[in-house]
């Protein structure tokens, strides 16, 4: 068993999965018996973003017809690089519909994709906040891990603007980010409900920051979906699209 970790990588980048890592495979015998590694793949900044605009942009259809079109897209490539993949290796990924469930904050953490945060994200050294968890291959092969990562999150002599930031008060200089804190003003608010204001106020990898109209498909996927379809033209994806979005690709 020879896992093709180059070609497999150079083919991913292609489309935007520009992050890779290893992770040790012991944890994950509940996904592949026998796993000795997990390759985890990310996208960092906009790169897959803009494959997945230019995809639609030849292929409406692929909006109209899915109701998570990245995840589709992603599930595309998966099959055109690896169409028949031996019983040694088990693709799983980060998506709404994955029948496989994995936890990939754990993976990421696990293959050195970046430092525990206050925002609850990985933090990521070139990226910083702006990177996400795309899928992942369990292999019977044994790779060498790339992580988890050492020394001390950047977070650590940062002088918070993402506290100051958060509508909701829901990081705290000592306890990080508040799940409970920030899914109850979610309920009675609507001003993160198109992106995290303390995402947007963290400096690290603040060049790589997805646009606003990225950040609207992710934080609210279904008026970011109809958004897209008003942008590219397709008025049966719903008319209650945002408008003026063209200028924040």
């Amino acid at each position: 068993m020879t896992f093709p970790y180059d070609s497999f990588t150079s083919a991913w980048r292609q489309i935007g999965l520009n992050l890779v890592g290893v992770a040790p495979g012991e944890s994950w015998q509940n996904v592949l018996p026998d796993c000795q590694s997990v390759v985890v793949y990310g996208s960092g900044g906009r790169q897959l973003w803009e494959s997945f605009l230019a995809d639609l942009g030849k292929n409406h259809e692929h909006l109209i017809n899915e109701p998570h079109p990245l995840d589709a897209f992603i599930q595309r490539a998966l099959h055109q690089i690896d169409p028949h993949p031996p019983p040694s290796r088990c693709w799983v990924r980060c998506a709404a519909n994955e029948q496989t469930f994995a936890d990939f904050r754990l993976l990421g953490h696990q293959a050195g994709f970046g430092r525990q945060s206050k925002l609850g994200l990985l933090m990521n050294s070139e990226f910083g906040p702006w990177f996400g968890l795309r899928l992942a291959c369990f292999t019977l092969d044994d790779l060498e891990p790339t992580g988890p990562l050492t020394g001390e999150s950047p977070c650590e002599t940062c002088d918070a603007p993402c506290i100051t930031a958060c509508p909701a008060d829901a990081i705290s200089a000592t306890d990080g980010w508040d799940l409970k804190t920030c899914a109850t003003f979610h309920d009675i608010s609507e001003q993160c409900r198109h992106t995290c204001h303390s995402r947007e106020a963290c400096p690290e990898g603040k060049q790589h920051m997805y646009s606003k109209f990225q950040r609207h498909y992710h934080y609210d996927h279904k008026s970011g979906r109809m958004a897209l379809g008003q942008y590219l033209g397709i008025s049966s994806i719903g008319e209650d699209a945002r408008s003026n979005w063209s200028e924040q690709i």
